[in-house]
């Protein structure tokens, strides 16, 4: 199990992310805690792969004085999504799922694909988003430029992320910052 936390470079918030192993799979669960037109909201979520990264479920609860919101999405692996058991046609043939309130989605992807230096991939994802609550399909790209960063493009937005030797971004530009971390097995 490997633990890190957050803090938003713009804005107030902060969030702690856990990554574990499961039985069949990878776990990440997560609490955001931030204010957006300052209104306090608390996020949690919950994400489950299989051994090779591909997203399987992704559910989060979205709880703020405005109401609470409820999101969740289920991949069978062969690209097909949905929600209440009903298909997202949309979302066919994405591999992972892209939450615009945290950056440990990112890891999804950097960990599927294992870029080589200097390699890079186009990948679509089930984008959930904030504070709108949609959920869209996302057109994505990921360049490995070195050993700890990766370039990461979707539409008019280009950053380079910072990541550890297990894929957690540590910097988000203009996103997040890793500010305490663990490391285990």
């Amino acid at each position: 199990m490997s633990c890190i936390l957050w803090r938003r470079e713009r804005g107030l918030g902060l969030e702690r992310c856990v990554i574990e192993p499961i039985s069949d799979g990878w776990r990440l669960a997560g609490t955001v805690l931030l204010v957006t037109d300052d209104v306090p909201t608390e996020i949690r979520y919950s994400i489950q792969t299989d051994l090779a990264w591909n997203t399987r479920t992704a559910g989060a609860h979205v709880q703020s004085p405005l109401g609470d919101r409820r999101m969740a999405l289920k991949a069978d692996g062969s690209g097909a999504w949905f929600s209440n058991d009903q298909p997202i046609i949309d979302l066919y043939g994405a591999q992972d799922v892209d939450m615009a309130w945290t950056p440990a989605t990112n890891m999804l992807p950097i960990r599927r694909l294992d870029l080589a230096e200097g390699e890079e991939a186009a990948v679509a994802a089930a984008w959930l988003g904030f504070p709108d609550h949609t959920v869209t399909r996302l057109e994505q790209r990921y360049q490995r430029l070195d050993a700890r960063t990766y370039r990461y493009t979707a539409g008019e937005l280009s950053v380079d992320l910072t990541v550890d030797e297990l894929g957690r971004v540590l910097r988000y530009p203009g996103g997040w910052e890793a500010v305490a971390e663990t490391s285990g097995r």
